[in-house]
């Protein structure tokens, strides 16, 4: 059948919409991925484990990081540079774990924190007008303008304002008050005295720093722009792998428990929740689930005459 001259304009009219329709979803999608995008690895030195959702992963240099991501810097690393879309850049050292841009509930949700400093070194690079916000399992930082260099180990930690401020904000003794660092001030706090403030960081401080932290790099975020490089999977995560993590504060394991939710049908990992329940005692009604009551038999006129 042969369409008419309008039918066959019609025709092409509502290809060309449809086509049009599809335009817009997949720029609205490919819009979406990159806003979803918070950094890139720009530089690493050594090893690097990323854990997404359930799966674990081997970073390398051009790959993008999203919310929730967290980075091990196992044995094997040396140094990762993290540059965010703002100008801002995060530098790790060795033996260093981190979350991008965690969802704490509550009072300590309300800093927006950029990252959770679980362990290790770091050193951040804020961008001007976009101060940084920083959670750790025992302190907060906020309004950190500038250059400063981070130490969290166990429940204390050392800050140092390389440049600019910062506002340091003790979790475990008793509610103690903010304390403010100026450009070159140093505080140092064992997560149980008093914070200790003092006008420039000690030797020894200065002489661990990694040594990376010591230079101003350049940026190298441009090299990667427009490539889409993903990490190499080296499988699912391990209750090894995930376990400092489970084991953290319980705003954090809060954070986390849906992300790792699934993985308890895997009987390495369950396993290793339940040898540890106390340590985090939310996974007990996932491990566990209350049995629904059973319920009472239906009742029959012959059973009423039996009786």
């Amino acid at each position: 059948m042969r369409l008419t001259f309008a039918a066959h304009l019609l025709l092409r009219f509502r290809l060309a919409a449809r086509a049009a329709v599809v335009f817009v979803l997949l720029t609205v999608c490919l819009a979406g991925a990159q806003a979803a995008s918070l950094a890139i690895v720009s530089l690493l030195e050594g090893e690097a484990i990323l854990l997404r959702d359930n799966a674990r992963f081997s970073l390398s240099e051009g790959v993008s990081l999203s919310r929730d991501d967290i980075i091990e810097m196992g044995s094997k690393g040396r140094f990762i540079l993290l540059e965010f879309s703002d100008g801002s850049s995060l530098a790790l050292g060795p033996a260093s774990s981190v979350q991008l841009a965690p969802r704490l509930a509550a009072e300590r949700g309300k800093i927006d924190a950029r990252i959770y400093l679980l362990q290790g070194w770091a050193k951040v690079s804020a961008a001007k007008s976009h101060p940084w916000a920083i959670n750790s399992s025992s302190f907060d930082l906020s309004g950190l303008s500038q250059d400063a260099v981070l130490m969290v180990q166990g429940l204390g930690g050392q800050a140092f304002a390389e440049a600019g401020e910062l506002s340091f904000r003790p979790l475990l003794s008793g509610g103690a008050n903010t304390l403010r660092l100026s450009s070159g001030e140093f505080l140092s706090w064992n997560g149980q005295n008093r914070p200790e403030l003092a006008q420039r960081p000690p030797g020894s401080f200065l002489q661990n720093i990694p040594k990376a932290f010591q230079d101003k790099l350049p940026s190298r975020a441009a090299l990667f722009q427009g490539k889409d490089i993903a990490p190499k999977r080296l499988g699912e995560i391990s209750y090894a792998d995930a376990q400092a993590w489970l084991n953290a504060e319980p705003a954090l394991r809060k954070a986390n428990l849906g992300r790792w939710k699934p993985l308890v049908r895997q009987a390495e990992f369950r396993k290793g929740l339940v040898a540890e329940i106390k340590s985090h005692p939310e996974w007990e009604s996932l491990l566990f689930p209350p049995q629904a009551a059973s319920a009472p038999p239906p009742y029959s006129s012959a059973s009423a005459v039996a009786n």
